[in-house]
């Protein structure tokens, strides 16, 4: 080869090298800034005890008229330093959730922030987030909640913050200026045709005037750091990472299992393996609520072992800059009427519903109907677990290899070739001899699966489920490397009222007149709304607040007033 010609190779793997590095390069910001948060609140100011109704809508930051990976949103009430009050997981649909977040009784007066993000977005710091301001008060407490007056806060990238279009395209109209109470109120909504671009998700709420101001994008502070972990996007539901470790040095455990179960209603197991990092990822089943999970590797001859877990929300410090509290005559005047009806609500109208009907659901197990079941009450008291697979009909038998017992499932011509999984209320434990020392005076029953069972990637020779009497795990100690974890899972995306109608008997308490999120309009035709004039007098605005397929927000606003 002459010298042009290595001149011309050497030329060509130097401009793949660089492409390669452009390629990561670009694949690290795709990582990082790939999804985009818009979110909207029924109102910006709140009495404590009040919920706070949200729509966010989810985008592609890189393509705007893309589709989102992730299916989950992370939406929480935040102080200005950044800590957590309260946060619910929503599942998304169609690139838009709105659900509500519940605001503590005992909270201070003063600005807050609610904030929403995916589990991607966090590759990208709490400065990628979605905020918006709001403010609360509690009538009960002077106090107010410290404000963020530092000089970090007074720079901040004015550029993140889509601009709000007072447009053309939005139509909002009532049938009159003014109503007395409990008169119905009619709000005609329609888009005009020729606005491009397209309006993809429109809200509108109905509150007092002073109750909303306009929509408030909070941009991120300049100091905002990059997440140095990294993170997926959570396209088959909510997930849980974590790395499994040993020693003082936190040395990575590469290729080993580490078994989840899920306890009580909705009780599940699933296991992986870790990866060369150490590293674990689990999807999560869509369940609702809050549940008690516990994660352990298996047995290992290590010492040290711990198990790490991500914090399901975002725990990176975080300065948000909020002014002095403070509320304007119009503003104090509604409060005063809010808060008002929110004591009226809690003597005449929340009054808790005690349900003494105990209904007890019979579940399913995740491996169905095992292919044989040992009810040990059926039979005369054995003296040990053992006897009851050895003397018994039973497709488990106990063998034993160099003096330690193992157990032997007998089943089809494959399930001799993988280990069983054997589980005490639906928790693996990998030492047979551990399962074998609990008494049977505290097993109810032994479920068996007589056939190689497949889950979450990982090949079993058939399975071993033991459930105690009082599911106190029979007594039995649990691996050590063990961790429990009280898990909160999906909390229910927002749902229409069935019957919104005011009974004449009751007082009316309303401070959000009217929520409807996530509204779909189509060119010149019309929509219409109906609610009822409130009690409290006073002047009442009809908010629309909506996204364009670019990410630019628009907003339109009619007056109506009520009289006694």
């Amino acid at each position: 080869m002459d010298k042009t010609n290595k001149r011309a190779v050497l030329l060509c793997l130097l401009l793949l090298v660089c492409a390669s590095f452009a390629a990561n390069a670009q694949v690290g910001k795709r990582l990082q800034n790939q999804e985009k948060v818009i979110l909207f609140t029924d109102r910006s100011i709140y009495i404590v005890g009040e919920q706070v109704s949200f729509s966010a809508t989810l985008f592609d930051a890189d393509s705007l008229n893309g589709h989102p990976s992730s299916q989950i949103v992370y939406c929480e009430l935040i102080t200005p330093d950044g800590s957590k009050i309260s946060g619910e997981k929503f599942l998304v649909s169609l690139c838009s959730v709105a659900g509500k977040l519940n605001i503590p009784t005992d909270l201070l007066s003063g600005t807050y922030f609610i904030r929403a993000y995916t589990k991607l977005m966090r590759n990208g710091g709490p400065g990628t987030y979605s905020y918006n301001e709001i403010r609360i008060v509690n009538p009960e407490k002077a106090e107010l909640v410290a404000t963020n007056t530092s000089q970090k806060t007074e720079s901040i990238r004015k550029t993140d913050v889509s601009p709000i279009i007072g447009n053309k395209s939005l139509l909002v109209s009532t049938n009159r200026s003014k109503y007395p109470s409990r008169d119905t109120v009619y709000v005609s909504v329609k888009k005009l045709s020729g606005f491009e671009p397209k309006i993809r998700n429109i809200c509108m709420s109905v509150v007092p005037e002073a109750a909303k101001s306009s929509h408030k994008a909070i941009p991120a502070t300049a100091e905002t750091e990059q997440n140095k972990n990294s993170y997926f996007a959570e396209n088959l539901g909510l997930s849980i990472n974590g790395k499994l470790n040993y020693g003082t040095d936190e040395i990575p455990i590469k290729g080993k299992r580490v078994n989840l179960s899920i306890m009580g209603e909705g009780r599940d197991f699933m296991a992986v393996r870790t990866d060369s990092s150490g590293s674990f990822f689990f999807a999560l089943p869509e369940y609702y609520g809050s549940r008690d999970l516990f994660i352990c590797s298996e047995k290992l001859p290590l010492k040290d072992i711990k198990i790490w877990v991500d914090n399901d929300f975002c725990t990176t410090p975080f300065q948000l800059p909020s002014a002095s509290f403070a509320l304007t005559e119009p503003e104090r005047d509604a409060v005063f009427k809010m808060a008002l009806n929110r004591q009226i609500d809690l003597q005449y109208i929340n009054k808790p519903v005690v349900d003494t009907v105990t209904r007890k659901k019979e579940e399913t197990a995740f491996y169905g109907t095992p292919t044989s079941i040992i009810f040990l009450d059926q039979y005369i008291q054995l003296p040990t677990l053992e006897d009851y697979f050895n003397e018994l009909r039973s497709q488990v038998k106990v063998r034993k290899q160099k003096g330690e017992p193992y157990f032997n499932v007998i089943g089809n011509s494959d399930v001799s070739f993988y280990e069983p999984l054997v589980m005490i209320d639906w928790v693996a434990v990998d030492e047979p001899s551990k399962i074998l020392a609990i008494s049977p005076q505290n097993v109810s029953r032994i479920e068996i699966v007589n056939q190689t069972y497949i889950k979450g990637g990982q090949t079993y020779g058939g399975i071993i489920s033991i459930i105690s009497k009082k599911g106190d795990f029979a007594g039995i100690d649990l691996p050590s490397t063990g961790i429990f974890i009280n898990y909160r899972f999906l909390t229910q995306s927002w749902q229409p009222e069935v019957n919104n109608q005011l009974n004449s008997y009751t007082p009316d308490t309303r401070n959000t007149l009217l929520w409807q999120p996530m509204i779909s309009l189509q060119e010149d035709k019309e929509m219409t709304f109906t609610f009822l004039a409130p009690d409290t007098p006073g002047k009442y605005a009809i908010f629309l607040e909506g996204v364009t397929e670019n990410g630019e927000m628009v907003s339109k606003t009619s007056l109506f007033e009520v009289n006694r």
